[in-house]
């Protein structure tokens, strides 16, 4: 006759309800981010020029005050140096718009039956969530990680295809990556599902601050605004529109003033920071 461990037997049914728990709120999370996230791009499309002029003028203003200072302080040697590192920061912030730009492109709103699928595909991910049973081998333990990560970054990214590879077949996933492979399956031993137990909780602890963090955020409350009232997020963009032109306009003027103070302090033939 075979006497099950009543132990045993309790902590599967709290891992089999955690990773239910976890998979609905991972899913719920990643539908509410997805449309944040596509949101965001939207108006970061819309505004760009308006934003990259706004900070444009920022860096100059900074920088001229910077040099005006440090010439008044130190001199024209050490002044000079900080136009050099105005350059390499305004190319900087230009690699940094051309990067969000490329970042921002690819987002995009999934389908319902998207998310329906990454909601099914997470259900069945969820069960590979182990990070402590490969802490005493450190190439399975990494490869644990790159599995998780990659499957973290699908799913933020909204990247079904990857998530289908990985729940059809993880360890082929593992093996086409040259990771060294490792025994996704469940174990028995009693400490071992305590400390499964344990990620799952620290898992769910996680994902609810995560959507407390979105839906305090800024970028949350517009999606919902955009949400109930689709027709909304023109005047919300004209409103913002208006409020950078109005900080532009302070900003040249003060770049001007600060232009004027340096050519008389340098002369006429001097190169000016912006």
């Amino acid at each position: 006759m075979l006497i099950l461990n009543p132990n045993l037997q309790r902590l599967r049914g709290l891992i089999a309800a955690s990773r239910v728990r976890l998979a609905e709120l991972e899913s719920a999370y990643t539908s509410e981010n997805n449309h944040v996230t596509a949101l965001n791009a939207r108006v970061f499309q819309h505004l760009r020029r308006h934003f990259e002029e706004r900070d444009r003028l920022r860096l100059v203003v900074s920088y001229r005050r910077t040099f005006l200072d440090t010439l008044l302080s130190e001199g024209e040697e050490e002044a000079d140096r900080v136009r050099d590192e105005y350059q390499q920061a305004d190319a900087r912030t230009q690699r940094e718009y051309e990067d969000t730009e490329a970042e921002m492109a690819s987002k995009r709103r999934l389908s319902a039956e998207e998310e329906s699928e990454v909601k099914s595909l997470w259900r069945k991910l969820v069960k590979l969530f182990h990070p402590d049973r490969f802490a005493d081998d450190p190439e399975k333990q990494a490869t644990y990680t790159k599995l998780t990560e990659a499957i973290n970054t699908a799913k933020d990214s909204g990247d079904v295809e990857t998530l289908r590879q990985i729940a059809d077949d993880p360890e082929g996933y593992i093996l086409r990556h040259g990771w060294t492979a490792i025994d996704l399956g469940d174990t028995d031993e009693l400490d071992q599902l305590q400390k499964l137990l344990l990620s799952l909780e620290a898992e769910i602890i996680a994902i609810i601050e995560a959507t407390a963090a979105l839906k305090e955020s800024t970028s949350y409350e517009l999606y919902q605004i955009i949400e109930e009232e689709p027709e909304a997020f023109d005047d919300l963009m004209a409103l913002q529109v208006k409020n950078i032109e109005t900080e532009l306009t302070q900003l040249k003027a003060e770049a001007e003033r600060l232009k004027q103070e340096i050519v008389e302090l340098t002369g006429d033939d001097a190169p000016v920071i912006g």
